[in-house]
């Protein structure tokens, strides 16, 4: 063959490759472009469509440019060295990175659905299903914790848009979004005098809590019998929309009633006051007193000012009750004079048995705080036996002394100590052993010099006889006589007992002379 001729072949077959890549490369201008503007705007919706169109051309641009490498390869089509240069092979190239770099991006990120609520971007979920049933699971779930329907105020949106694939978050991110939407549900107010205390979920549940206050305020006496119970305060309900964020639960409620609410006042010290009465007063404890006050002592001056921090209820309650009880009927104690007995001596003649009776009483509580209770029933179901007692008048006129008998003895009963040493000290007088109230006369006439407590001696007498000579009647549980006052020999003075320091009740008789103590036996007859 002619060189000439090959020449003229090859020519044509470069030719013929330059027109069918120019053809393609025109055929990917009219289809590309306008498809890669419409990619920009639609990528969202499309993404599909679009994968789908790419890989097509894909194939396209591979098996056009094998063809061409083939046909190089194998000699059917010439080399020409501007081929590289020329604006066909250039777009092809073009072309060919814009569908690697589109396909690259779409494999790395994917198309998605952003939720707004009111023109606010809450979160993004896979497609619109998926944020519908997520949306429709919490609406269920706060319904049965309600219990009554809730909704949005507005309508949930969903845009497409294209996102990173590793920025999809889990569904609990979503969900904890959607719960701090505004939902709404038909709440009821609590109100006391007018003003709002809580949200409830229902009318029902204000109710049951009222109850269940009205029990815990209660007292805890089963004798009791409620009468009636009635709120200080005016308690009402009011039904309005508000947001589920709002609503109380019922023990959280509960425990707010329960609780009540601090409040913190000024007190003044008044004369006579202490920590103990103020703490007292103010339903506190002293310790309360001293945590608010700690710059405090236990000596308080009027006119001083003290914090005080009370807790007061939020619902005051007034509890009207009757209590019933069996009460003892004390019996009376008669006595009778009788002159075959000695005298300060006491016989029971007749035992005396308490009776018994059913008393009614009323109770008014401030809440859990008794202010006003009163007798409204008294029913006797066993009368009392009087106890009957002789009390002795006869004079003891037997001597028990060696003495000058100037004294008589003041009351009846053994000697239990004598005058002189005794236990390592000394014994000013002596113990007659007379029983407990029996009557203590006076030893001679004269005039009572002081009476009342005397240390060790408790209750005392002493009787001033004239010429130095005193007697002392010590232990006494009861005192007849006033200082001052002139008495007779054996004049009712007192009662035997045992106050002071004493170890069971007698009589200690002290004889003075001169201001010294005496033996008292000596001086009496």
């Amino acid at each position: 063959m002619e060189p000439q001729e090959t020449q003229d072949k090859e020519s044509k077959s470069i030719t013929k490759g330059k027109s069918a890549l120019k053809s393609w490369t025109q055929r990917q201008r009219q289809s590309f472009f306008p498809s890669l503007r419409k990619l920009s705007r639609h990528m969202a919706m499309w993404w599909e469509e679009r994968l789908i169109w790419m890989k097509e051309d894909l194939v396209h641009g591979q098996t056009a440019l094998c063809d061409l490498a083939n046909d190089l390869r194998t000699g059917k089509k010439g080399f020409n060295r501007n081929f590289w240069k020329s604006p066909y092979f250039c777009t092809a190239a073009v072309t060919m990175l814009v569908l690697f770099g589109a396909n690259f991006y779409l494999s790395q990120n994917q198309v998605a659905c952003a939720a707004y609520y009111n023109g606010q971007r809450i979160g993004i979920v896979e497609s619109r299903q998926e944020g519908d049933r997520l949306l429709a699971g919490l609406e269920q779930e706060l319904e049965q914790v309600i219990g009554q329907d809730v909704y949005l105020p507005d309508t949930l949106h969903y845009k497409n848009c294209m996102v990173s694939r590793n920025k999809i978050k889990p569904s609990i991110y979503y969900e904890s979004a959607l719960k701090e939407l505004p939902w709404m549900v038909e709440g009821v107010d609590m109100c006391i005098d007018g003003r709002p205390l809580m949200t409830l979920a229902a009318r029902e549940e204000g109710d049951e809590l009222l109850k269940c206050y009205q029990m815990a305020m209660l007292p805890e006496d089963s004798q009791e019998k409620i009468e009636k119970v009635d709120f200080e305060e005016d308690v009402s309900f009011e039904t309005r929309q508000v947001e589920v964020k709002d609503i109380v639960s019922f023990n959280d409620a509960l425990q707010l009633l329960l609780g009540g609410q601090s409040r913190d006042k000024t007190y003044i010290v008044q004369e006579g006051d202490n920590l103990l009465k103020i703490a007292q007063e103010n339903d506190m404890q002293v310790e309360d007193l001293y945590k608010a006050n700690p710059q405090i002592s236990e000596d308080l001056k009027p006119g001083q000012e003290l914090e005080l921090a009370s807790i007061e209820p939020l619902l005051n309650m007034t509890i009207t009750s009757t209590l019933t009880k069996s009460e003892v009927l004390p019996y009376e104690v008669q006595t009778k004079l009788d002159s075959a007995i000695s005298w300060g001596k006491t016989k029971v003649v007749k035992s005396g048995e308490n009776g018994e009776a059913k008393v009614v009483y009323r109770m008014v509580r401030k809440n859990q705080r008794v202010v006003e209770r009163s007798e409204v029933g008294r029913q006797v179901v066993k009368d009392p036996d009087t106890r009957v007692i002789a009390k002795g008048t006869r004079t003891i006129v037997a001597s028990r002394g060696s003495g000058g008998g100037i004294l008589r003895w003041p009351c009846g009963g053994g000697i239990t100590s004598r005058y002189g040493p005794r236990g390592g000290g000394f014994h000013s007088g002596i113990d007659i052993g007379a029983g407990y109230g029996a009557g203590v006369g006076a030893a001679a006439a004269g005039r009572v010099v002081s009476t009342g407590w005397d240390g060790g001696y408790g209750k005392c007498v002493l009787i001033n006889h004239g010429n130095g000579l005193v007697t002392r009647y010590a232990h006494l549980s009861q005192i007849n006589v006033r200082s001052g006052q002139s008495v007779g020999s054996g004049q009712l003075i007192g009662l035997v007992g045992r106050t002071g320091r004493s170890t069971g009740p007698h009589l200690h008789f002290e004889v003075i002379v001169n201001g010294s103590a005496k033996n008292p036996m000596n001086y009496l007859r």
